[in-house]
């Protein structure tokens, strides 16, 4: 029982200094420190990858995502008014920045008419059925990538989206719910699933 308590007080220690030498990076990055703003950037590049892969369904275009949100997040730190804040509002100009790159593929679609990737995929194949079923969970598309894809904790994710355990939970029930539905009525037996 003893060492069970003192494991509990080391690991909420650690995190109490996780969570203290992010805010000295950030404070130090605002303040001009180009090195701590590097750390960040180590730190938060995969989950950004993820946040962005959610939206673009593209690797090489969410890893050009995650490096111009760092850019963006470069130029407005002196913007961020709560240091310890300061993955969610890295994550909301991933997003933003996603959601950019989303919009310019679109109109370039448009321009040259040249028909969508993603429309010509085969309809039989397991993986695009599966990677349709979750773009109809534009909610939980983020969830889904961070936590299944990626394999990030309810920890990480919370940290980099600033949102409860319970939260992520529940978004993650309502999502897979909606995917079985989905993937049965495009074929997929119970025992697949």
């Amino acid at each position: 029982m003893e060492a069970d308590q003192t494991s509990l007080n080391l690991e909420v220690n650690l995190q109490s200094v996780a969570v203290e030498s992010e805010t000295k990076l950030v404070e130090a990055a605002i303040n001009g420190d180009i090195e701590s703003f590097g750390r960040l950037c180590q730190r938060y590049y995969a989950a950004l990858v993820s946040i962005s892969y959610s939206v673009l369904t593209d690797h090489q275009f969410a890893e050009d995502a995650a490096q111009e949100s760092f850019a963006r997040a470069l130029v407005r730190l002196r913007t961020l008014k709560n240091s310890a804040k300061f993955a969610p509002w890295l994550a909301a100009i991933c997003r933003n920045v996603a959601k950019d790159m989303v919009a310019l593929r679109a109109r370039r679609v448009l321009c040259e008419g040249v028909p969508d990737k993603a429309k010509n995929n085969n309809p039989d194949d397991s993986s695009q059925v599966i990677r349709r079923a979750i773009e109809q969970l534009p909610a939980a598309k983020e969830l889904i990538v961070l936590r299944y894809y990626n394999n990030f904790s309810y920890e990480q994710i919370s940290s980099v989206l600033g949102i409860s355990k319970a939260t992520i939970n529940g978004r993650l029930t309502r999502a897979k719910r909606k995917l079985a539905k989905y993937l049965r009525r495009n074929g997929f037996s119970e025992y697949r699933l």
